[in-house]
């Protein structure tokens, strides 16, 4: 299933946090920790890819954004009159089973963004747990990210997103 879409309000929000700025550099193996307009983030960089960012939602709990290529949110441009498709993904770690949905796909900037709760929380608690989480990616392709290390970033980033 592959259909385009404009972004509207719906995609928009999911791409919203699309527009923060972090460093790889400064992440590298590591978890680092940003606030865009009061909404917390952490991000890891991965120079080959895939890297992740992990920010609160409201309606989700965990949103997850993952660029595959190993950019990250500084090399990232979305506008209004961006495409996005949605592509069917299929998760799993060492500690969960195979579970598949819909994520947006930015197909110029190769991310793609959560659309379901459970997606952003898999990454998470494998990020708890140490687990990689294997992606097989409808069209794209197979990736694997490593969660590196739980730190002080990732613990505030915690506790700052329960009082969102």
């Amino acid at each position: 299933m592959n259909h385009f879409i404009k972004i509207g309000a719906t995609a928009a929000i999911a791409v919203s946090t699309l527009g923060f700025t972090a460093h790889a550099a400064d992440a590298e193996s590591n978890w680092s920790l940003g606030d865009k307009d009061g909404t917390p983030y952490l991000y890891m960089a991965d120079a080959t890819g895939p890297s992740v960012t992990l920010t609160c939602s409201d309606s989700m709990g965990v949103q997850a954004v993952l660029y595959l290529n190993g950019n990250g949110m500084d090399d990232l441009t979305v506008n209004t009159n961006t495409r996005i498709s949605s592509r069917k993904v299929e998760m799993t770690s060492d500690t969960t089973q195979a579970k598949d949905g819909d994520w947006l796909y930015v197909r110029r900037a190769k991310t793609l963004v959560s659309t379901r709760g459970w997606q952003g929380k898999r990454i998470f608690n494998a990020a708890v747990s140490g687990s990689p989480v294997s992606f097989d990616i409808f069209r794209v392709g197979e990736y694997t990210i490593t969660p590196p290390a739980v730190n002080e970033d990732f613990k505030t980033f915690v506790s700052d997103c329960a009082s969102v």
